[in-house]
């Protein structure tokens, strides 16, 4: 079960299943995927036709939504249920927030118990989203029982329809070790959670012509500027990356910019050396990704980072946000990059990796080796084959051998 399904569709989470999903199926496997008819998770508002396709070997079953996000309607809900600083929420009042959460899908009930009981394991992914909150306790009573909950600290992850979540699933997946320890810790089941991280294909890099000409196309220079992937979102650090790339170029190097690529407004004026893309190819993304000095990444939730990986693949020194768990573990295991805590930090690490070619280019290599150890096909398939089997072992039954108690 995952929210948003197939092509055109930007989100880490969706990558994800999509590359399962669909290197599973290749392998052999019968692989089924329940989503919604939407493609953009700010209303859910349907665009692709429902019903069941096969798409590159995979069951495809799209539902309905019952009717757009009303967010005028769903914001205050949401900001009230996420504040840790009132009394949580009444239990009806959080099941009100989780389906207004959306996507709320005609028929979903029905659909995920049908393919829960004739799968070995069913997963859902997206612990913040109200299907995986709603429907797994769904799965389970039909079967074994997956959640994959590419967590992050947030209000949202304490709230207690979120706990009554993992108490039904019989295993739980996590992309990174920080964000097993984190679950572990606000929800207490650190025995039934493994680590499998997200499978990503090499990249190779592209050509010095292919570079050079996307790089001219934004009106960049190759090696002057740093990149930054993905939503341009407050809590993805965008802000941030704007106003630190600012005092950068005030203290240290006017020369320098900052290239942002990925879906977000480019109708206004952008701030004086910034640089907004918008949405393009995959081509044109890794161009500029390779192109760049260093490869940013700002964001505060994580809970895997494929952007951070694209870059080492392509060979790119990354500064990261060092309040991100996450993204702190990736840069200490592999060595590839440096954390920030604050614009000083943010400052010091950047003119580092600017004036000293060689380390950067050092820390370029370790990232690659780590990306391409790490996350290879090879190695993750098989992981994420052991996590179904063992929550296949346990049947959906995890439940029925304990007592439960209202919180």
């Amino acid at each position: 079960m995952i929210q948003r399904y197939g092509e055109g569709v930007v989100g880490g989470a969706e990558r994800y299943v999509e590359s399962m999903a669909t290197g599973l199926a290749a392998a052999g496997h019968e692989v089924e995927v329940v989503t919604s008819c939407a493609t953009s998770y700010a209303d859910w508002a349907d665009v692709v036709p429902s019903g069941t396709v096969l798409e590159r070997g995979v069951t495809v079953h799209r539902l309905p939504g019952r009717a757009p996000r009303d967010n005028d309607r769903f914001i205050p809900l949401h900001l009230r249920a996420v504040d840790q600083r009132q009394e949580p929420l009444w239990p009806w009042a959080q099941d009100r927030w989780s389906q207004t959460m959306g996507p709320d899908l005609l028929g979903a009930e029905e659909v995920v118990a049908d393919v829960a009981a004739r799968c070995d394991a069913t997963v859902l992914v997206g612990y913040h989203y109200g299907p995986t909150q709603r429907l797994t306790e769904v799965a389970a009573s039909a079967g074994a029982t997956v959640v994959i909950p590419t967590a992050h600290p947030e209000g949202a992850f304490h709230v207690g329809v979120v706990r009554r979540m993992f108490e039904h699933a019989d295993h739980v997946v996590c992309l990174a070790p920080e964000e097993g320890d984190l679950i572990a810790a606000v929800h207490g089941c650190g025995d039934r959670i493994s680590y499998v991280p997200c499978p990503v294909e090499p990249l190779e890099v592209p050509d010095p012509g292919a570079v050079s000409a996307a790089v001219a196309a934004v009106g960049a220079r190759p090696g002057r500027y740093v990149v930054v992937v993905g939503r341009v979102d407050p809590a993805k650090g965008s802000d941030d990356a704007v106003r630190f790339i600012g005092h950068y170029r005030r203290a240290v190097d006017p020369g320098l910019e900052l290239v942002v690529v990925g879906p977000g407004d480019t109708s206004g004026a952008a701030p004086d050396g910034v640089r907004p893309t918008g949405f393009v190819d995959e081509a044109t993304k890794e161009a500029l990704v390779a192109g760049a000095a260093v490869v940013l990444q700002p964001s505060y939730m994580e809970s895997f980072s494929l952007a951070l990986v694209e870059g080492w693949l392509l060979g790119r020194p990354a500064l990261v946000q060092g309040r991100s768990r996450v993204l702190r573990g990736h840069v200490e295991r592999s060595g590839g990059g440096i954390g920030y805590l604050d614009y000083p930090e943010f400052e010091a690490g950047l003119a580092v990796l600017l004036g000293d070619r060689a380390l950067a280019d050092r820390l370029g290599r370790l990232g690659h080796a780590y990306a391409r150890r790490e996350f290879d096909w090879d190695r993750v398939a098989p992981a994420f084959l052991d996590a179904m089997a063992v929550a296949a072992e346990r049947g959906g039954r995890r439940l029925a051998t304990r007592a439960r108690v209202a919180p």
